[in-house]
């Protein structure tokens, strides 16, 4: 058996299958310090310079310590476990200070403030407010008995005070330092992890917004392109072939295409099955809005190329681009979503639905905005649902 493996099972004594990382790790500090606290008041005789009552303290405490432990191995009951712990540790640190001779003997009950400290990381804030303010009425119990301590109670020689003292000083602090730094470190991970996700769920400038406190969040944009693209040809593969490698398929490619967004300084806005839409210019203004969307559409192309090529049956996308003001804002509360309306958006869709596989079409708007840089092939009298016949643009090159 390695020292890894025994530690692991001298200090796992609580662990459970559905533990997290986190809650291991507190369970395991705190079976840590039990075993700490068997050995620790081993010491108290020493410093009590041949109290009576010193050795039976000592061994009461280390016996608790020890029972503590056995039924936690047993019943796996981390809470009251801890109760259990920190209680016997108040209690004791409070004879312990009688025994040296009170406080200005050598602070003993700075250890009693290792309770709140330890019940902050595993028994969170409330039962830590309420072990801080026994820790307190420890203090007021400690200095009101020190006049008849320091009368009645010969306190240890010089040397082993000023140890004492220091010794004091040094380890209840460090560890509480270090208990604190941990928990620091916890809560930064945490909050790291929750702005990635809530960047990744929403653009950049939202999620600022949010984290300032901003309520509702609703604008009206007025210069943008918006994107949809649709896999043709999906549908009948996808029916056909194990889920795992559906999900792979569309996982690679729409990071291919956020990818290309973010190069292109496009906001994604969101996947439905295998639909993909995109926005330029919202929710951060972009002067060049209609060509940042048709680079990334056009990379499109060439994505799906790539990501398809050992696909034994090729699907082609189809994209439409439309220009023009949209109102974009958060919606939600669970499960927040950036999303926009308007004309622009509904015109985009339409863009993508009635144009032709393989193909980027792209309504006047448009068109307008790109005739100087790319070349279009024009396609008259199309049938868009819901906004009648009109021309359209299919891309052909720049």
């Amino acid at each position: 058996m390695t020292w890894r493996s025994l530690a692991d099972r001298v200090l796992g004594i609580a662990d459970e299958p559905t533990d997290n990382d986190h809650l291991r790790l507190q369970k395991r500090v705190g079976v840590a310090v039990g075993y700490i606290t068997i050995v620790a008041p081993l010491g108290a005789p020493f410093l009590a310079a041949g109290s009576p009552i010193a050795v039976p303290l000592a061994i009461g405490l280390s016996a608790i310590s020890v029972a503590n432990l056995l039924v936690l191995a047993q019943t796996r009951r981390f809470r009251r476990y801890t109760v259990i712990l920190l209680a016997s540790g108040a209690v004791f640190t409070l004879g312990a200070d009688v025994l040296i001779g009170g406080l200005t003997a050598g602070a003993g009950v700075i250890w009693a403030f290792l309770a709140p400290a330890y019940a902050l990381l595993a028994l969170g804030p409330r039962p830590a407010t309420t072990w801080f303010v026994v820790y307190l009425v420890i203090v007021v119990i400690a200095v009101i008995i020190d006049p008849w301590v320091t009368d009645n109670v010969a306190g240890p020689p010089y040397m082993v005070r000023l140890i004492g003292f220091a010794q004091n000083l040094v380890i209840p602090l460090g560890i509480t330092f270090f208990l604190l730094r941990y928990t620091d470190i916890r809560r930064r991970a945490a909050e790291a992890r929750s702005d990635e996700l809530l960047t990744n769920a929403i653009p950049g400038a939202i999620a600022t917004r949010l984290r300032r406190g901003e309520g509702r969040i609703a604008e009206t944009y007025l210069d943008t392109t918006v994107l949809f693209a649709d896999l043709v040809g999906f549908t009948p593969w996808a029916q056909r072939t194990k889920p795992a490698e559906v999900v792979t398929f569309l996982d690679d490619l729409f990071s291919r295409f956020d990818a290309l967004a973010a190069v292109n300084g496009v906001e994604k806005i969101k996947t439905i099955g295998d639909s993909y839409m995109a926005v330029a210019g919202a929710p951060t203004p972009k002067a060049d809005h209609a060509i940042a969307a048709m680079s990334v559409a056009v990379g499109m192309l060439d994505a799906l190329a790539e990501a398809q090529s050992a696909l034994d049956s090729p699907m082609q996308l189809r994209i439409g681009l439309a220009s023009g003001p949209v109102v974009g804002g958060v919606i939600g509360r669970q499960r927040i979503l950036f999303d926009l309306w308007g004309d622009t958006v509904n015109l985009a869709s339409r863009m993508e639905s009635s144009g032709l596989p393989g193909q980027i079409q792209v309504a006047p708007s448009t068109q307008m905005l790109l005739s100087g840089r790319y070349t279009f092939e024009e396609r008259t009298d199309v049938d868009v649902k819901g906004l009648g016949r009109m021309t359209t643009f299919l891309f052909t090159g720049e």
